[in-house]
């Protein structure tokens, strides 16, 4: 992973950087864990990033469309100069035009999910606007970490955004993967597709913590895919013992 982006910065590493805290990430998935078009278990993940439907800035956008084009058509009809031709049809409608096809927009543009594997490695997630959602093994995606601006030009944040690896331009496989702390999100992430270790820290996956401890100790705790700043233990001190005695790790 050594392509640069747009901005010059090395795509994050394949490491499990810091701990996912339950204020920043966890917390979203017990939120989130009764939503039908999600899945987390010890197999897959699948995660509803953005769905179509009601959008507040494109019904914001829409009803600012409306009143925009109520006050230019009033303050032509009181003008002693208005002309009812065409041109003053496509002056009062262009911007109610363009505001309501925005907002039909959230209404057409499809549900856009993140989907990890974490037995196969392969991540699918979505592309921007019309695209198909793009497909690649976990190890040749390439993520940022994004700085943001807002609207005074000053620094709002970052986020973690995907870019197609093999094409950096805007479109088919380039998304934002997390709106914020992408150095969490992304140590969430890569500690998901690590199949050798636990399962990450969050709720949803407490069922299946079991299971998938038994399917590692059965291959015998081997070595984790990924390297890690923190300590990646099992859920108890029994289980904890085990692997050190299995598996040397």
């Amino acid at each position: 992973m050594t392509k640069k982006s747009w901005w010059k910065e090395a795509p994050l590493p394949f490491k499990i950087l810091t701990y996912p805290t339950d204020e920043n990430v966890t917390k979203w998935f017990e939120q989130e864990s009764d939503n039908k078009k999600e899945t987390f278990n010890q197999e897959q993940f699948k995660l509803l990033l953005a769905s179509k439907g009601v959008s507040i800035g494109a019904l914001c956008f829409f009803v600012l469309g409306i009143f925009v084009t109520i006050i230019f058509t009033v303050t032509t009809l009181f003008s002693d100069v208005a002309v009812f031709d065409i041109n003053f049809f496509w002056g009062c409608a262009t911007f109610f035009i363009i505001s309501a096809l925005f907002w039909l927009y959230s209404f057409a543009i499809p549900n856009k999910i993140l989907t990890l594997n974490r037995f196969t490695g392969i991540m699918t997630y979505p592309s921007y606007g019309f695209y198909p959602h793009f497909t690649t093994t976990f190890t040749r995606a390439t993520v940022y970490r994004v700085i943001m601006s807002g609207a005074d030009a000053t620094l709002a944040g970052a986020k973690l955004t995907a870019r197609n690896p093999y094409d950096s331009g805007v479109g088919r496989g380039n998304y934002d993967l997390a709106d914020s702390d992408p150095e969490e999100w992304w140590s969430f992430y890569v500690w998901y597709m690590d199949k050798n270790r636990p399962l990450p820290p969050a709720k949803a996956f407490d069922e299946y913590r079991e299971q998938d401890f038994e399917r590692r100790k059965a291959e015998g705790f081997p070595k984790p895919l990924y390297p890690s700043n923190i300590p990646t233990p099992e859920a108890t001190k029994e289980q904890q013992a085990e692997r050190k005695k299995i598996g040397g790790w």
